[in-house]
């Protein structure tokens, strides 16, 4: 009796260490399965101690609170410059292009001209501001009159390629898709180009854009995007073209820099049209975009 007593007591213990020990590993593969399934929320999950009080998370000081929100308030504010920029860019073409039409429609008659002329200085300066207030979204340093020299420069071989267009054999007349969700800059941007002898079919954004394309396989020669659109961007457009047509032209445009939209590597090569910009800079980028010797 003594001896089965001491056989079932031993064979009990057994059983109850078995059972111990499927227990632990049942309760660490829950809490196994439980971390995989809340690690995106930050849970650990590897064991089921209660946190202790050095392991609680700290609260943040009032310094470190303040601080937090100033940051930001700094992001905001720079989206806030960032975005205005790129609308003042936009309203500034529009400004240019048409001081243009006017001062040609004027021609030698000394009436207006000074005004006009005046209008055309005010959009140079605005869009120097323009440039200075996308640098300060980006807190880096901006030099006026650098930003000047380099506008003239770049007027200066705008000037040098339109000339160059106008005394050059032209083509059988190129399709353009232009693509702008602004609407007075694709209607000016359609006329200059118009009245240069383009075919041009214009989408307000991307989406449209792809519908019309599809439409008209085979005949586009440029596609003329702008970055930033609703619906479908300019960059999205393009990847969704490349994969119907690999070999299709592009030039983008955008009231952001280069530097900011294309900021990979190679950049450099991609063809871009900085707003604002004026009928000879984009008479000549669209030329140069389209095999044209610059």
């Amino acid at each position: 009796m003594l001896q089965f007593n001491i056989c079932g007591r031993s064979k009990w213990l057994r059983c109850l260490n078995v059972l111990r020990a499927r227990t632990v590993r049942w309760l660490n593969a829950l809490a196994s399965k439980a971390s995989k399934h809340h690690s995106h929320l930050g849970y650990e999950g590897r064991n089921l101690k209660k946190p202790t009080r050095s392991s609680r998370k700290r609260k943040p000081s009032s310094k470190e609170l303040d601080l937090a929100a100033r940051t930001r308030d700094l992001e905001e504010a720079s989206k806030t410059a960032s975005f205005v920029a790129h609308e003042l860019n936009n309203l500034l073409t529009v400004i240019q292009i048409n001081t243009e039409f006017l001062l040609d429609s004027v021609g030698k008659d000394p009436s207006g001209l000074e005004e006009l002329d005046e209008i055309q200085r005010a959009s140079r300066r605005a869009s120097i501001l323009g440039r200075q207030l996308l640098a300060s979204s980006r807190l880096e340093p901006f030099d006026a009159s650098l930003a000047e020299a380099a506008l003239k420069k770049k007027s200066t071989i705008a000037r040098a390629k339109a000339m160059a267009a106008v005394q050059g054999t032209p083509r059988v007349a190129e399709t353009i898709l232009l693509v702008e969700d602004e609407a007075a800059v694709r209607t000016l941007a359609k006329r200059v180009l118009f009245q240069k002898g383009y075919r041009v079919l214009e989408a307000s954004d991307g989406a449209i854009a792809l519908r019309l394309a599809a439409g008209h396989v085979g005949e586009i020669d440029l596609v003329l995007t702008d970055v930033a659109m609703p619906n479908l961007g300019g960059r999205g457009l393009v990847e969704e073209l490349k994969e119907l047509s690999p070999g299709m032209r592009v030039l983008f445009m955008s009231g952001y820099p280069k530097e900011e939209v294309f900021p990979d590597k190679g950049a450099n090569r991609v063809p871009y049209l900085q707003k604002p910009f004026t009928s000879e800079t984009l008479l000549a980028e669209v030329r140069t975009a389209l095999g044209y010797a610059s």
